[in-house]
């Protein structure tokens, strides 16, 4: 262990849970390098925040799991985790979420949700007799083109219904780049995806906004307001972001695959045409075309060609 992580160590087992931001930094980009450590935190009750143990091997989610089972802790230390054990997508999470379903570990009547919907928060659900996956096994960074390198003809022309503002394209990608199939594999999508909204309706709308997309990089509202409905006209965004080197798998700035960062709960918006939870497949880092903090993520239902867009501003 480096001189630099062992004093990571000592400090985050110093101040228990909740005060390990350059752990959890560790945690999201290079997690194997913290994986052989994660005994040592959870024998000293470091157990949040969840994302440090998003590597877990076997050994170290059978001890999470016994320790849920065994009980006697609270509410709050179960939730904890719980989560933990959902960061970890691995056998022995999954065998522990399958028999929680019917037989819930002690203190499990006091949380506000059963111990299976801990999952989304680490990518995954249960889906029948199988694990499910929610996000893609790889990410790269999606990085902003500068207005003055977007090409006259791309820049999006079309205009909202409810406001009159341009549109705005927000992801324009196809999978005949590799970094976008290996980002999008666990969405089975194929062809070109291309996703157009109006900002300014859809940053204040608190519900997702639903998008019918197809292979050919067709983009139109599921929903469209009605014609002066909206807010008064805001403008596009002049950046267009475009995939860039690979990141860790848990990426705090704009990404494409990897899992998604949450502000507030886990937000997988339900299908509107099947029910199914969608599979999350981009993040856009407020701050990379605007001025506001916060997250628009973006999710797929390859089957009823629908996307969504969930924002979360601080």
């Amino acid at each position: 262990m480096t001189e630099h992580l062992e004093d990571l160590m000592v400090r985050a087992i110093a101040a228990r849970d909740g005060d390990a931001p350059e752990l959890e930094e560790l945690a999201r980009t290079a997690p194997e390098s913290l994986a052989p450590h994660l005994p040592r935190l959870l024998a000293a009750d470091v157990v949040y925040p969840a994302v440090l143990y998003c590597a877990a091997d076997d050994e170290t989610q059978r001890d999470l799991v016994a320790q849920a089972d065994a009980g006697g802790k609270g509410a709050l230390r179960l939730n904890h985790l719980l989560s933990a054990l959902a960061q970890t997508r691995g056998p022995v999470a999954e065998e522990a979420f399958r028999r929680w379903r019917d037989q819930p570990p002690p203190g499990a009547d006091k949380l506000f949700v059963t111990p299976a919907e801990y999952m989304p928060e680490g990518g995954w659900m249960l889906e029948g007799d199988r694990a499910r996956e929610l996000c893609g096994p790889v990410a790269h960074h999606l990085v902003a083109e500068e207005s003055e390198e977007v090409e006259e003809s791309r820049i999006p022309q079309e205009r909202c219904q409810g406001c009159g503002a341009a549109l705005w394209t927000a992801l324009d990608l196809d999978t005949a780049d590799a970094r976008v199939a290996g980002a999008l594999v666990h969405a089975g999508w194929s062809g070109r995806l291309r996703l157009v909204v109006c900002y300014g309706c859809a940053v204040d709308d608190a519900d997702p906004v639903f998008i019918r997309v197809g292979p050919d990089g067709t983009s139109r509202l599921s929903d469209p307001p009605e014609p002066g409905t909206g807010l008064p006209a805001a403008g596009a965004p002049t950046v267009r972001m475009v995939p860039g080197h690979r990141s860790g798998p848990c990426p705090v700035d704009s990404a494409i695959g990897g899992r998604p960062v949450w502000i507030d709960d886990a937000e997988y918006p339900e299908c509107p045409a099947c029910g199914k939870l969608m599979a999350y497949i981009a993040q856009i880092d407020m701050q990379d075309i605007g001025h506001m903090a916060g997250y628009h993520t973006f999710f797929l239902d390859t089957g009823c060609g629908l996307a969504a867009m969930v924002s979360q501003s601080e």
